[in-house]
């Protein structure tokens, strides 16, 4: 018998700012934001690990890419930042050799190192607590040891994929495929019904050093021949597949274990093929790991103020209340999942390279539920767009973005609504200060102190055909992959282009280039012809110039788009240059093709780090030095008159188009040191050795300073220092202080953008 000492022992009762529950990347990035922002924070996970499917549980890493997102099919310049990304660069600096557990064991790190923050590691949520249209407190259990738990606070976060808070609160949800009239979206069915995406299983194998045999189970799938593998691309047999997937016409939440259960069999069958039908290479491979979870893609979304839709995301709806983004397909896949004669993902189910859209905060908290916000696959989106949206970077970056909306809400005393309608452009500013990134938006922070500055440095690259690494055809499977994209960015007009091209045949060929103005970057729809120009390139390698004569507007997006023939190829150069991009990219190629413009461009100089972008949307906002010039190179940004301040912010260069988490990034700046100037004399304010971040944050004594001087001494080996933005504030991110000094500077205006939109629209 357990006697009320017992019982008082195995009890534990929470008074928290803000909970959230879920413990994947959209619930980890969520409370570490409201723990930095001074929230004090639980985090409540039903697993010994964290990461969701990205975590050493699911490891869904199938194909070399952790936490995929929005950079991965064709949107340059896309790879999410904030929180994940400083996981990311962590990661590959300290596990160059994989991330398998180690990732699972990062994430707990930097959540239990955050002193606001409180992590409840194989606890479940049982039971949700309301009163009225809000909720007051969740109990939970912790397995193993017995625990019970009572967590009391004013706001919460469903952060569970399944939303299983919001369910039991009363939230209104959705489940299942709306009918195709309801959204007018092309790629659901004309009735609507109850299938979801199926959930995948992954396994990893590895090569023992000799001959093993492998004898399926008796339940074990058979696929014996090539043709019942239809469109499985199998030929990596050391990790996959994502294509193992099943239970799309079943409930993922009720059904959960039987799909489980199915997809082993259907992995152990998929392993009998490799080992036993054919001739695969696998002869000394044995499965060492397998999921130990379905990997789930879909089951409730919650209904928020709005519901995102497929219009949405292929024709990137801009939002005032923007918060996030994503960039995936739409990538359904077929309902059936390997027992269907159908691609595993692409068309005639999806909608493939939409390009990188907003994420409305309305879409991030519930409709019904006053104090419930939610990120993850659970958020106010169709089944169709959830498609897109599901993706763990996307995931990831919604949690950030509900993270801070916790932190505004306790600060102004107010609902999630209210922050849509009055402070959504304090919840940007906000997530800026913390590089998080909203496409569509150019941040012009009013607390920042840079805009009188002037910036100077010793060296910055022109662009200039580099040398070629390797040579690529015009044509091919891939047509798309012959534009190059650009900005005009030094004069009103261009001349002339020159691209590094080989004619493999034995006669002259003729390319055809087209000069196009984009409106928005990477989206093909948006193309305006401006001129166009032939070339006739005889056998062997040549720097061939188009002459277009164009008079064009500085600060232009521009491409070329070239067209030939199959004995013609263009070389790429092994640099990443942001902004001068092809259109297409593959799984880790990031290089840019040999080209350089009539007249010169110079897009990489010093006085683009004081831009109001980090990223090159709307032109070239990176300084890159002159790589001939080597390291290290001085940079300087002055001021006309003294300013005071005490926050120095500066955004590094990590290549946004990088999808391989294995290194750091060789643009990242290594070592650097910082000085600020002060009546002629300079004071040393930062020492940095191995850095390996995007973001970094320097504070110094609060005086009036004259400038700053930065020197870059070494990359983790690029041979170029690269810098996107430097930003100077009067203090250091204190949140209550800052919140309040960007309030009175918002709503000391006439109605903000956001306000003024409100009294026009619904919620």
């Amino acid at each position: 018998m357990i006697t009320e000492k017992e019982s008082s022992r195995f009890f534990r009762e929470h008074r928290v700012d803000f909970a959230v529950a879920g413990g994947g990347m959209a619930g980890v990035c969520c409370a570490i934001t409201a723990a930095r922002l001074g929230l004090k924070t639980m985090l409540i996970q039903n697993r010994p690990v964290l990461g969701g499917p990205s975590g050493s549980e699911c490891d869904c890493d199938a194909d070399g890419r952790i936490v995929g997102g929005a950079s991965q099919y064709g949107n340059r310049n896309a790879k999410e930042t904030g929180i994940l990304e400083e996981l990311r660069l962590e990661a590959a600096y300290r596990y160059q050799h994989g991330w398998r557990n180690h990732w699972s064991i990062l994430l707990r790190e930097w959540c239990e190192k955050e002193q606001s923050l409180k992590l409840l590691l194989n606890t479940e949520v049982t039971g949700v607590k309301t009163e009225g249209n809000r909720i007051v407190s969740l109990s939970a259990r912790t397995l193993g040891s017995e625990l019970n738990h009572i967590v009391h606070a004013p706001l919460f976060a469903d952060c569970t994929g399944d939303a299983f808070i919001g369910c039991e609160a009363g939230a209104e949800f959705r489940m299942g495929r709306e009918a195709r009239a309801e959204f007018g979206e092309s790629l659901a069915p004309e009735v609507s019904d109850n299938i979801v995406l199926g959930s995948s299983i992954f396994f990893r194998a590895v090569d023992v050093g000799h001959p093993v045999k492998f004898v399926p189970p008796e339940w074990a799938c058979r696929f014996e021949d090539e043709d019942s593998l239809c469109y499985r691309a199998h030929r990596d047999i050391s990790k996959g597949y994502y294509w193992i997937e099943c239970g799309a016409e079943h409930d993922t939440i009720a059904d959960n274990e039987a799909i489980y259960r199915k997809l082993l069999s259907i992995l152990y069958g998929v392993w009998d093929h490799i080992k036993n039908h054919g001739d695969h290479g696998a002869e000394n491979y044995a499965i060492n790991w397998i999921s130990n979870v379905a990997g789930k893609r879909e089951s409730r979304r919650l209904t928020g103020d709005y519901m995102m839709c497929e219009k949405d995301i292929v024709k990137h709806t801009e939002y005032p209340d923007a918060a996030a983004y994503g960039g995936w397909n739409l990538d359904l896949h077929p309902v059936k999942g390997i027992f269907s004669r159908e691609p595993p993902s692409g068309p005639p189910n999806a909608i493939m390279c939409p390009g990188v859209y907003q994420i409305p905060f309305r879409s991030l908290y519930s409709g019904k539920i006053d104090n419930l916000m939610m990120a993850g696959r659970n958020i106010s989106a169709s089944h169709v767009a959830l498609s897109s949206t599901r993706v763990m970077g996307t995931c990831a970056v919604c949690g950030q973005a509900v993270g801070a909306a916790a932190f505004l809400m306790t600060h102004h005393q107010t609902s999630a609504r209210e922050i849509a309608r009055a402070h959504a452009e304090e919840l940007r500013y906000l997530l800026y200060r913390m590089d998080h990134t909203i496409p569509g938006i150019v941040n012009a922070d009013p607390l920042n102190l840079m805009g009188t500055a002037l910036a100077e440095a010793d060296s910055a690259m022109p662009l200039r055909i580099c040398g070629a690494t390797e040579m690529q055809p015009l044509t091919g499977n891939c047509p798309n992959t012959q534009v190059v994209q650009f900005f005009l960015n030094s004069e009103d007009f261009l001349e002339s282009a020159f691209f590094l091209l080989e004619n493999t045949g034995t006669e002259p060929e003729k390319i055809h280039a087209e000069l196009v103005r984009r409106e928005n970057s990477g989206d093909i729809s948006c193309e305006i012809p401006v001129a166009g120009a032939d070339s006739i390139i005889p056998r062997g390698i040549h720097e061939v110039e188009f002459r277009f004569n164009a008079e064009m507007e500085k600060n232009t997006r521009c491409a070329i788009r070239l067209t030939g023939t199959e004995q013609v190829r263009i070389a790429l150069q092994k640099r990443y240059l942001p902004g001068c991009h092809k259109k297409i990219k593959y799984s880790g190629d990031n290089k840019n093709y040999c080209f350089r413009l009539l007249p010169e461009q110079f897009p990489f100089q010093a006085e683009n780090v004081l831009n109001p972008e980090n990223r090159p949307r709307q032109r070239n906002c990176i300084w890159i030095s002159e790589p001939d010039a080597g390291l290290p190179q001085n940079l300087t940004i002055r001021f006309p008159h003294a300013v005071c301040c005490s926050s120095l912010e500066i955004v590094f260069d990590t290549n946004l188009d990088a999808v391989s988490p294995y290194i750091v990034p060789p643009e990242c700046v290594r070592d650097y040191s910082v000085e600020a100037e002060c009546n002629g004399q300079r004071i040393g304010i930062a020492e940095v050795k191995d850095n390996r971040q995007r973001f970094r944050v320097h504070d110094f004594p609060g005086k009036e300073y004259h400038a700053f001087h930065l020197k870059i001494k070494s990359t983790w080996g690029d041979p170029s220092a690269r810098i996107f933005q430097i930003r100077v504030y009067r203090s250091r991110f204190i949140p209550a202080s800052t919140v309040k000094e960007y309030s009175a500077t918002l709503h000391g205006q006439s109605g903000t953008e956001s306000q003024r939109w409100w009294k026009e629209t619904k919620p």
